[in-house]
């Protein structure tokens, strides 16, 4: 046994000079001085020695071990410092990699520049919850429960089940106008305000409709307000954001809010007219919803009628962004492919 001992110390010690890196050193040292290693081995077969023979093969065996280990120990710090001293080769010549920088996305773009218009305008910025009451979202805008125009707006529900609050009452909002109600309680005319955020509704998913879409509600409490100024007000805007060249059109409508209502209608840049499935083969895209402000809801804020009136008017962000950037189908806006997002 002294001779096997004798013989796996020096063939360690072979080995590890001969090392080249620290991952094959590792290797050896369990190779030799793990659990299931060779010395390791040979240190559990002590037992089965003469009690003559384990006092002097015993000694041998520590012996052997501590030179393997001082060994170890010794090729690690020479590699270490090789490592260390070892220069790298770079080639300053070769071209570096340009790094991929982010742009803004076609929404993001479209949204800022509606609100720049419209603060040029002397418009305040506001925003409001995602979450609101029913009350808010429709009673306060002469929508009551048992109003037809509800249907229309397919509402998406909260559970309130566990809370202090009856079923109908927490609803994801359906329209930013929401935030009529909130601003006419807190504020004296005169005012103009715009808020932009995003909307749900359990609509049919197409190419102009989505079931969450973003929107920019702009109202205007003043005196001396009339409908000319409300079509001069969409006038403006939309030749700015489309060019002076845009065709728009005006057409009657009836929303509980508003009273009278019109219907905005842009000429589609997208098929210049001619029809698409995005202007439903009409060659114009309903693209902002807008009236004088139902005395109703002026009331039910606190807003003296005699004096007050204003109008309203609601601009689909996401549609604009689609007509302005030429983008065929509503559903592009969210997607997360990069291939269609680094084209803004």
């Amino acid at each position: 046994m002294r001779e096997e001992i004798i013989n796996t110390k020096n063939e360690a010690i072979a080995q590890i000079t001969e090392t080249k890196d620290v991952r094959e050193l590792e290797s050896l040292r369990i190779s030799y001085l793990g659990r299931n290693g060779k010395i390791t081995k040979l240190i559990k077969k002590i037992k089965d020695l003469n009690p003559d023979e384990k006092r002097g093969v015993g000694n041998l065996l520590n012996d052997a071990k501590r030179i393997v280990q001082d060994e170890l120990g010794r090729k690690r710090r020479e590699l270490a410092e090789s490592s260390a001293t070892k220069k790298e080769w770079f080639d300053l010549t070769i071209p570096g990699k340009k790094p991929e920088v982010g742009t803004l996305h076609a929404l993001t773009k479209t949204l800022t520049e509606i609100i720049d218009i419209f603060t040029y305008l002397g418009y305040q910025v506001t925003d409001g919850p995602e979450i609101e009451t029913d009350y808010y979202n429709f009673e306060a805008l002469n929508i009551p429960k048992d109003h037809p125009a509800r249907d229309t707006q397919q509402t998406f529900y909260i559970d309130t089940m566990g809370a202090n609050l009856s079923f109908g009452e927490l609803i994801l909002r359906t329209q930013t106008s929401a935030m009529q109600g909130r601003v006419m309680e807190k504020i004296e005319p005169p005012f103009r305000v715009l808020v932009p955020g995003t909307n749900y509704r359990y609509e049919q998913v197409d190419a102009s409709h989505g079931f969450q879409f973003s929107q920019v509600e702009g109202f205007i409490v003043d005196e001396n307000i009339h409908l000319t100024d409300l079509f001069g007000t969409i006038e403006y805007f939309l030749k700015i954001l489309f060019g002076q060249k845009a065709k728009i059109r005006f057409a009657t409508t009836n929303f509980p809010f508003v009273e009278p209502g019109v219907d905005t209608y842009l000429g589609c840049t997208i098929c210049g007219g001619k029809g698409c499935s995005f202007c439903k083969n009409t060659g114009w895209s309903e693209i902002m919803p807008a009236g004088m402000i139902h005395p109703n809801v002026l009331e039910m804020a606190g807003v003296d009628t005699k004096k007050w009136g204003g109008f309203a008017f609601a601009i689909g962000s996401s549609r604009v962004a689609n007509l302005k950037y030429h983008i065929q189908d509503l559903r592009i806006l969210t997607t997360p492919d990069l291939r269609i997002l680094r084209q803004f």
